[in-house]
């Protein structure tokens, strides 16, 4: 794939979870991606770990067609990202992947610093007491004046956009969530730091969508390109882990 770009593959189960579909995704898997799947105690959960990781396999394999979706091997970095060990592809290829109830989604790039995340979106969510303990105290006032509906709305634009970002970092929750502060509006979505956070808000992209009126997903994007690089969404090809 050509680095200038990032590649959004997102679905929700609802639309391709068929009689098949889970076994056919699960002979994608690696054995021990199958071993954890298989220690989920409840069946959605397992089939939301199988539909997930059989998309990322599908979805490298999209973009790099010349490889089977049986043949990616993964390994985990310092703070537990997974990166693609073999087999080496022309150009590197990186990639975030996140689900949530009913929904999976990963991120393919060029560059490494791209993260994504998806929630599914609770009107039971109590949000300012969520945020007083885990954002930044603007987050935190800006929640405050908004009416319940709207607080509720940013507080999920807040949390994707802050996990889209520790993934893009690679940080897991190493980093704090009260350590830097998303700033949303029409126009513009940025990123502030405190003092001691070694990083520069104007290198950042970020960008919110609704895959459903029930889910929220973020974009961060590291690239340092102009402007930030253009996402293309695939529709998810499951069809193909059936034939």
């Amino acid at each position: 794939m050509a680095d200038d770009r990032i590649e959004l593959f997102v679905g929700l189960i609802e639309t391709f979870d068929a009689p098949g579909a889970a076994d056919a995704c699960r002979r994608l898997l690696s054995v021990d991606e199958r071993v954890r799947a298989d220690r989920f105690m409840f069946e959605r959960h397992r089939r939301q770990y199988i539909f997930a990781h059989a998309m990322l396999r599908l979805a490298l394999s999209q973009v790099a067609p010349n490889v089977a979706p049986t043949d990616w091997s993964f390994a985990a970095g310092r703070y537990g990202r997974p990166f693609v060990a073999a087999p080496r592809t022309s150009t590197a290829l990186h990639f975030s992947l996140s689900h949530a109830d009913g929904c999976v989604a990963c991120v393919v790039s060029g560059h490494e610093t791209v993260g994504v995340d998806v929630e599914a979106v609770s009107r039971r969510v109590a949000p300012l007491s969520t945020a007083l303990r885990f954002f930044a105290p603007e987050e935190v006032e800006t929640l405050r004046s908004l009416p319940e509906p709207a607080a509720i709305e940013r507080f999920f634009d807040y949390w994707t956009l802050k996990e889209a970002y520790l993934k893009a970092r690679g940080f897991g929750l190493n980093l704090p969530l009260d350590a830097f502060a998303m700033q949303v509006s029409r126009e513009a979505i940025e990123i502030s730091f405190k003092p001691d956070i070694a990083d520069d808000p104007e290198g950042w992209r970020f960008s919110l969508c609704s895959p459903s009126p029930s889910h929220r997903l973020a974009i961060a994007d590291g690239s340092r390109a102009t402007g930030g690089l253009p996402i293309t969404r695939n529709a998810w090809p499951f069809q193909e882990a059936a034939e």
